[in-house]
């Protein structure tokens, strides 16, 4: 076992946007530490369902020195541009435009860090384009659904509810009902999602925009139908063609409940039969713990890394901290 001594490196956020033929993704570039100590490990993070792409910003400090990484918003979340008119969410449009900012980017290889519906994103991008991801690590998402008629009536219902209200003009909050709203609606997920005012003055910035009199969600209304219930035993399918080193990181009070390990169990034996190899380590926490207490994730996501670089990728230096 490895044992990692983390102390947090400054990191250097640098914003970009990448242009694709509907509109614009926002995100930012980090390296850990100093630019002189630059590897050429490269992480690609992808963030929850209306979170964005301050989710990772915790975490990344505690990141090995010198890692890249980059962080998009997803389309219609944070600073990125909302897709046009008659357009609808779901996990598929989501690889697929992650897939053309990458290539923009010019980002052939990378590990793939995904948390919550952005792990859902990572599993299928990762099985679809298996010759960019080095590694793939899901933080807190392991839960395949049913396909149901009533689940997709249901986010058939949000999405036109969202097209109406798009058209509408936007509520206007003061800060500190913004940041009570941003909690509230991780702790009525009803997943344990709960995050704490730190971690919400974190994701702020670009969940909503500042508006004359305070603060507008900067989210498309429409996002909020993402349609992941259509994949059901897909899930399977895709898993079973992830040949990469896989690390699942489970939060004890995240999803992952005693009402769903008999399907937590049934994944975890897909990724072990097919994958180079699976990693699983459960921390204390809830959903978004790698927002509120990043160290827990940090030390075996760190230990993971050591292995992926000293395993699969003996070219890439790693420089962390031990």
């Amino acid at each position: 076992m490895i044992r990692v001594k983390m102390t947090p490196q400054e990191v250097t956020w640098q914003s970009l946007s990448v242009d694709l033929e509907w509109g614009r993704l926002s995100g930012k570039v980090g390296v850990v530490g100093s630019k002189d100590s630059m590897s050429s490990l490269r992480i690609l993070g992808v963030h929850g369902w209306l979170d964005n792409a301050n989710t990772f910003d915790t975490l990344a400090p505690f990141l090995p020195m010198g890692t890249e990484l980059l962080v998009l918003d997803l389309p219609g979340h944070g600073h990125s541009d909302h897709l046009p008119v008659g357009a609808h969410y779901d996990i598929l449009s989501y690889v697929l435009h992650l897939k053309r900012a990458v290539d923009k980017c010019r980002w052939d290889k990378f590990i793939l860090v995904g948390h919550s519906m952005g792990a859902c994103i990572s599993n299928v991008f990762t099985s679809l384009f298996p010759e960019q991801v080095i590694a793939f690590v899901s933080l807190d998402y392991i839960r395949p659904r049913k396909t149901t008629i009533d689940s997709i009536q249901q986010n058939i219902s949000v999405l036109f509810k969202g097209e109406t209200l798009r058209k509408q003009r936007p509520v206007v909050y003061s800060e500190e009902q913004a940041i009570e709203r941003l909690i509230k609606a991780r702790t009525n997920l009803g997943i344990n999602a709960a995050i704490d005012r730190d971690a919400a003055y974190v994701l702020l910035p670009r969940s909503a925009r500042q508006v004359e009199g305070g603060y507008a969600w900067s989210h498309d209304p429409r996002a909020r139908a993402n349609f992941q219930a259509t994949f059901g035993k897909s899930w399977y399918t895709y898993t079973s063609q992830i040949r990469c080193p896989v690390l699942i990181v489970a939060a004890n009070h995240g999803i992952v409940t005693s009402a769903v390990r008999e399907v937590f169990e049934e994944a975890l034996a897909v990724y072990r039969s097919n994958a180079q190899w699976l990693d699983v380590v459960a921390v204390d926490g809830s959903h978004h713990v790698h927002l509120t207490h990043p160290k827990r994730v940090a030390k075996p996501l760190i230990a993971f890394l050591h292995r992926v670089v000293k395993e699969t990728a003996p070219a890439l230096p790693l420089q962390a901290r031990l």
